[in-house]
């Protein structure tokens, strides 16, 4: 969007103002909410498996009309498309894998998927910063088909099949995933566990979140999430570079800084990656929050100062620290975490409804965050802005310490007598007799 504003760049290829460029930084997630319903009810028709396959031909449609560089109203429906596969995929994908994963590697492959998107961040940095917007478009296609092809060859999840009581194929699908499991056990227990928490049709989903334990689940994690979207996230990484030059950094060019800040993300979510299953998801969200605050409020420090007119060039690393410690703790746990705490906390009978009402609420406020970032600097300045996010992420923490509880290495049972109990999110609880591979 930098290299497209219309009062920097006015032989840009397609010249947009502010208000086309705030647009254009929201759509994607008002959008999102679309592509959530959707998901919710596409897992339980046919599973997350093809759900989450589904996601591509809406984001392939999304590339499609940016090839045509000379129509903002073309990149508002690229952007529409767009945020409807995004809440399809992220609506689904957590689920896929806690369908197929192990309790004590759960964590650490939601978080595999959180350092693709980091990754594709850094491919559209730096593509954004050579490539003009066909090129953008038609290297992320090929990505995007890549994908199509590569993951309609993955098994269905044995929960689907179960469900669609196609048992050969859940044997085979249990030994897939699992190359050293007890299939004829699994297949059992499984099978009785699905039973159990199994919803007749898609309207008794929404009526098992009337329980107290799904409720209670429900709004721990919309909390976390409306937290961290209204802090900021997506505005600050789709305002990045206006958000660098408007604090006068000049010592680097912000687009290098953007992509470097791309990379030290990556580096840190790979560390993630370890810390996650070995920390707790807790620690690891209390941290990411904690250093996130302390990020934003050095970027509103800097504005603070430069709107007394201290300018000075050592001023800049306020702002080039804040901005690197955010990459990093947003990749270390705000990513991540509600993403796994959505796998892990809903059963199966509420689990597509649970994940479809936090996407929305994902989406709506990410698109408030979003939208509202051009007129609230326009009110109240950058430094007010920026602390708000700071005070935002603040009571992130606060909230992880007081109610969210620790779910690591616990099976799907244990997680939920957890909830239901009440329970310290550090006391023990008993251990049920199901085999935890089968259970997640």
């Amino acid at each position: 969007m930098a290299k497209l504003d219309a009062t920097t760049h006015p032989d840009s290829e397609l010249p947009i103002n502010e208000t086309e460029a705030s647009w254009i930084a929201s759509l994607i997630n008002i959008s999102r909410t679309g592509g959530s319903i959707l998901s919710a009810i596409f897992v339980y028709s046919i599973g997350t498996k093809s759900t989450a396959l589904i996601s591509g031909i809406p984001l392939a449609i999304g590339w499609i009309c940016f090839f045509m560089v000379n129509s903002v109203t073309l990149v508002y429906v690229s952007r529409i498309f767009s945020g409807i596969g995004i809440g399809m995929y992220f609506s689904s994908f957590s689920l896929y894998i806690g369908e197929i994963s192990h309790p004590n590697i759960r964590g650490a492959l939601v978080t595999v998927n959180v350092q693709g998107f980091l990754m594709g961040n850094l491919c559209g940095n730096i593509m954004g910063k050579y490539f003009k917007m066909w090129l953008f478009a038609a290297v992320s296609l090929v990505f995007n088909v890549i994908f199509i092809m590569l993951f309609s060859m993955m098994p269905h999840t044995p929960h689907y099949l179960i469900r669609c009581n196609k048992m050969d194929k859940a044997v085979e699908s249990i030994s897939w995933y699992d190359r050293t499991a007890d299939v004829t056990n699994e297949l059992k227990v499984l099978e009785q566990f699905l039973t159990v928490h199994q919803s007749h049709s898609f309207w008794d989903e929404f009526r098992a979140l009337s329980k107290p334990v799904n409720r209670k689940t429900l709004l721990m994690i919309i909390i976390i999430t409306v937290c961290t979207q209204l802090g900021g996230p997506y505005a600050f990484s789709s305002y990045m570079e206006i958000i660098m030059t408007n604090a006068r950094l000049d010592i680097m060019k912000p687009s290098d800084l953007i992509i470097g800040v791309s990379v030290i993300g990556i580096v840190s979510s790979w560390l993630s990656i370890y810390t996650i299953d070995r920390w707790g998801r807790t620690i690891m969200l209390l941290i990411s929050s904690i250093g996130a605050a302390f990020a934003m409020f050095l970027i509103g420090l800097n504005f603070q100062l430069l709107d007394l007119d201290y300018n000075d060039s050592r001023l800049q690393w306020l702002s080039i620290t804040g901005t690197i410690m955010y990459r990093i703790m947003s990749s270390f746990g705000l990513l991540s975490v509600p993403s796994i705490l959505a796998s892990e906390m809903f059963a199966p009978n509420v689990k597509s409804v649970g994940s479809c009402i936090i996407n929305i609420n994902v989406g709506m406020f990410a698109f408030a965050a979003s939208r509202s970032y051009q007129p609230l600097v326009s009110i109240l300045t950058e430094k007010y802005v920026f602390w708000i996010y700071t005070l935002l992420m603040i009571v992130t923490g606060v909230y992880t310490i007081a109610f969210v509880p620790e779910t690591k290495d616990k099976t799907l049972a244990e997680i939920h007598e957890m909830l239901f109990s009440g329970k310290k999110k550090k006391e023990k609880v008993k251990r049920c007799n199901i085999n935890d591979s089968v259970l997640e």
